[in-house]
């Protein structure tokens, strides 16, 4: 029988943490877009400017494009972080950090659009 072994990159404590902490903030903002937008039947405020007003309008895919982008950036930051571990371990954890903050960024941006509801 053979064992599974869990990739190098996962093993650290530091790029671990930095990418389970980037899906839960992505699990966090999927749940507030699922609970929040769900039931919207208008038209949403994509982009607000404090000159023009609101200036850019979508709907409930739009946002919903938002999540999903954010859900493959997170697998090809993750699938980066397992090809360069090995050659250059600084260049992962410069991905898993930027990672976590791009999350950081999206679920600003959906609280951002969830407001003006």
């Amino acid at each position: 029988m053979k064992h599974f072994a869990l990739p190098d990159f996962i093993k650290d404590r530091y790029v671990a943490s930095f990418f389970l902490l980037a899906g839960l903030v992505w699990v966090v903002s999927f749940s507030l877009v699922y609970t929040n937008i769900l039931d919207a039947s208008n038209v949403l405020v994509i982009h607000f400017d404090s000159f023009k007003g609101a200036d850019f309008f979508g709907e409930k895919s739009d946002v919903f494009d938002i999540i999903v982008t954010a859900a493959i950036v997170l697998v090809i930051n993750l699938a980066l972080t397992h090809v360069f571990y090995s050659r250059e371990r600084f260049l992962s954890y410069v991905i898993a950090g930027a990672t976590l903050g791009y999350m950081v960024l999206i679920l600003l941006a959906v609280n951002a659009i969830i407001s003006i509801i």
